[in-house]
């Protein structure tokens, strides 16, 4: 398998739990703005309704007196030390609340789902505004003197005109309570799509992890079973080149290794042709091996000229073509070099050893049948002294990996004595068999 794979997997699962994270912070970000604006509005209410309450008590107060003003010095002395301090702190009190009911309203939250209410902020502007006007009517008819004001003017100005700053905070109450059950539905609205959104995103999350991740797994753990009950060479499907992509390519190599490896252990020690044996090696080693060509020779016993003895080939070659491959294998030094050797030879670019060795005459010639590329050369040494090789030639540049060398460095044993023991070693023909 090549290095420098992607981890592909992993940054979707990294993608999709920040993802889930972001969708997480965001629904909690809106729920304590929902939580804040609903507290917010109550708060609003109450202290509008405490407001209304301190208006009621300032006009009271003021009907109160005007219908009682005293009318020598006594009663009025005793009315500006005693009842004038009380009403002007209920005044005063009635400025601090409004201030209150402003500063709640300005400090609602102002987003994108909640907007501030502007017929709210209006009507508290419009009470500040009359409260103001009212303030300093009143101040004109109390006069500016403090320690003789004039009470009963006052309390007849506050009786007077209170009636008015009453129906504008029982407006503005009526404004929030509006305002409230609107939101209120927004806020309901909007949670029950975002509820709504959150299940169908954690819906299509998880039949994503389900066949992205959890179905693919099961497929490898029932290829795992099938072959461990013995069903070697079971391929399993590789669509996506991610980590599990990786694994399913990796299992697919295991379990055609292990059928390569169990055809050698059996099939190479039956007996039979070195023909029939080849046609097991072209038929089994495919799911391991890229290969559009194989040959299998033999070297003679004064170790001087090798012969082929078989080949397999995934398209028809004419006869004149076969036998230059003959020809060519019989004056090839390299190949005779190369079979007393026991170290595999890999050539990723056919093209670059036929121009670079002067005596690659065979590889010269395996090239005249097109789109062959590379191969793939193992040494055969058997146990009674047969000698010989197997070749493996592909389409693609650098088709072989170190890997499948390293096995079939393994295997060269067992195919050679497998070969060896076969019962026409030296048959010069050919089949023709479909590429798969």
């Amino acid at each position: 398998m090549k290095n420098g794979l992607t981890y592909r997997l992993q940054a979707k699962v990294f993608i999709g739990l920040g993802a889930l994270l972001l969708g997480s912070a965001l629904i909690v970000l809106y729920l304590e703005v929902v939580a804040r604006e609903n507290y917010g509005n109550q708060q609003l209410l109450s202290y509008v309704k405490q407001l209304e309450i301190q208006g009621k008590a300032i006009q009271r107060r003021g009907v109160t007196y005007a219908k009682h003003a005293p009318r020598d010095y006594g009663p009025y002395n005793r009315d500006v030390i005693i009842f004038y301090p009380d009403f002007m702190r209920d005044l005063e009190a009635f400025d601090q609340q409004i201030e209150r009911v402003a500063a709640t309203a300005g400090n609602l939250p102002r987003t994108i789902v909640s907007p501030s209410n502007h017929t709210t902020l209006s009507s508290i502007n419009t009470l500040q505004q009359q409260w103001r006007t009212f303030r300093a009517g009143f101040q004109e008819k109390l006069g500016t003197n403090v320690k003789e004001p004039r009470l009963e003017w006052g309390a007849e100005y506050v009786r007077d005109n209170q009636a008015l700053i009453n129906a504008i905070t029982g407006k503005l109450i009526t404004t929030i309570d509006a305002a409230i059950v609107n939101q209120v539905q927004e806020n309901t609205q909007l949670t029950r799509i975002a509820v709504s959104s959150a299940g169908g995103l954690l819906l299509l999350g998880t039949i994503w992890f389900y066949f992205s991740v959890i179905r693919r797994i099961t497929l490898t753990v029932k290829g795992c079973r099938r072959v461990a009950q013995g069903d070697f060479g079971y391929q399993l499907p590789v669509r996506r080149k991610d980590e599990l992509g990786m694994l399913a390519a990796a299992f697919n190599t295991l379990s055609a290794r292990t059928r390569l490896v169990v055809t050698m252990l059996s099939k190479m020690h039956q007996k039979g042709s070195a023909e029939n044996k080849l046609d097991s090696l072209w038929n089994e080693a495919k799911g391991y091996l890229p290969m559009q060509w194989v040959g299998l020779f033999e070297l003679d016993l004064p170790g001087d000229k090798l012969s082929l003895v078989s080949m397999r080939t995934g398209r028809k070659l004419s006869e004149t073509l076969k036998n230059s491959i003959r020809n060519a294998t019989a004056e090839d030094r390299q190949l005779v070099a190369i079979s007393k050797t026991n170290v595999p030879l890999k050539y990723d670019e056919l093209t670059t050893v036929a121009t670079d060795i002067s005596d690659a005459r065979f590889v010269r010639e395996i090239l005249k049948i097109g789109l062959l590329n590379s191969a793939l050369i193992v040494p055969l040494a058997s146990d009674d002294g047969w000698r010989g090789l197997v070749m493996f030639v592909a389409q693609d540049k650098g088709a072989y990996t170190d890997e499948q060398v390293e096995l079939m460095s393994n295997l060269s044993g067992f195919m050679a004595n497998g070969f060896a023991q076969a019962e026409n070693a030296v048959i010069e023909t050919e089949q023709q068999n479909v590429a798969v």
